[in-house]
């Protein structure tokens, strides 16, 4: 069944139209053909940001190697080298605005895609507590890198967000936690363990 539409349009859209009249004969296909591409788009928005990150990890991998990355390794700061030109252009990438406006739980969330997508890790989840966030990646790339990117992870969060980042790193990966509140913290390691005896 088809419609009748009736309606008015901009100069752009006409002109765009106009456009593809060559290759698409009429007007109504050129509106039905965009019609299912911006359907299409507006579904799979969540599901491409997943293939997205494949695009951007190449992306950040030519910027990686940019002067400013060369002079940052040369002069042994790598784990800047790779915060500044890899997990902030991802990050932002990925939300498609500034680090600024992105929340501490969506940053979380996209480095753990993040290591996933780039394959620096095999396996990443997320905790939640009180305190902050725990993120537990399983990783096979060896302990020295595995250190590297700890400390890359944890001068992101430090230098983007009001927390205080520890880390642990294990033969087959590492734990991050990312701690929002430390007053609760500072309770916490403030506390003592008093032993009554018992009658």
């Amino acid at each position: 069944m088809r419609r009748r539409l009736h309606t008015t349009i901009s100069e752009e859209a006409s002109r765009i139209i106009e456009k593809y009249i060559p290759e698409y004969g009429r007007v109504n296909n050129i509106i039905e053909e965009a019609l299912i591409i911006f359907d299409r788009y507006k579904k799979g928005e969540n599901e491409r940001r997943g293939c997205n990150l494949a695009e951007i990890m190449d992306e950040a991998n030519l910027v990686a190697f940019n002067a400013k990355t060369i002079e940052l390794v040369v002069s042994g700061e790598i784990e800047k080298a790779l915060c500044d030109n890899e997990l902030e252009i991802l990050i932002r990438k990925l939300y498609n605005k500034p680090i600024s406006e992105i929340s501490l739980s969506e940053a979380v969330e996209g480095v753990r895609n993040c290591l996933l997508t780039t394959r620096k890790a095999t396996r990443a989840s997320i905790k939640r507590d009180e305190i902050g966030y725990y993120l537990l990646v399983t990783s096979n790339l060896g302990q020295n890198t595995d250190l590297i990117i700890c400390e890359a992870l944890r001068r992101f969060f430090e230098v983007n967000y009001n927390v205080k980042v520890t880390f642990e790193v294990f033969p087959q990966g590492y734990s991050i936690y990312v701690i929002e509140d430390d007053s609760k913290l500072e309770v916490a390691d403030k506390a003592e363990v008093v032993a009554t005896p018992k009658l």
